[in-house]
């Protein structure tokens, strides 16, 4: 999955830190529910390029996640600045269809990072630039899944179908 942000404003600071910000992209609290985090890049900060990635180790959540297809056990969610077109972000993770879990934790993300740019998104490479509210209206079900529903539906569908297709966007726009 891949989104672009149009960053249109010239005062941005986003600053937070990776733990925070997977809580709010993923709804769970760390506090409740200590989940492994694992990242590179310790904050998302609009002074360092916005450069982080991140994932979930869902097996401390879950042991049910152990079994699941090969593939499936990273929740990796990444962001970077477009070296070309630095007024542009990107968000990827790393396959082209996601599970749920997945899913949610990227749509929220876009929206997290859309919303303290001021922000157009376009979802996939060659998409329509839209705002805010016409994305969070599309894709308000994937996002406001419970944390549990979302691990339970991704379990059941991971469990009995491999990743597909790697998201092609990697090496353009992170290295």
């Amino acid at each position: 999955m891949i989104a672009f942000i149009k960053n249109t404003s010239n005062d941005v600071n986003v600053n937070i830190d990776y733990i925070e910000l997977a809580e709010k992209i993923w709804g769970f609290k760390y506090s409740e529910t200590p989940i492994f985090v694992n990242h590179f890049g310790a904050r998302l900060d609009s002074q360092n390029e916005f450069y982080l990635g991140f994932s979930l180790f869902l097996s401390d959540y879950t042991k049910r996640w152990i079994p699941i297809k090969g593939g499936w056990d990273a929740t990796e969610v990444m962001v970077n600045q477009v070296k070309a077109n630095p007024s542009k972000i990107v968000i990827m993770t790393a396959f082209e269809q996601e599970l749920l879990i997945n899913q949610k934790g990227f749509y929220n993300l876009v929206a997290y990072i859309a919303e303290r740019v001021s922000g157009k998104i376009m979802v996939g490479e060659n998409g329509d630039w839209i705002d805010l509210a016409t994305f969070s209206n599309q894709y308000h079900e994937i996002m406001t899944t419970p944390f549990a529903e979302a691990v339970d539906k991704s379990i059941e569908f991971g469990s009995q179908h491999a990743p597909g297709i790697e998201e092609p966007g990697m090496a353009r726009y992170f290295y």
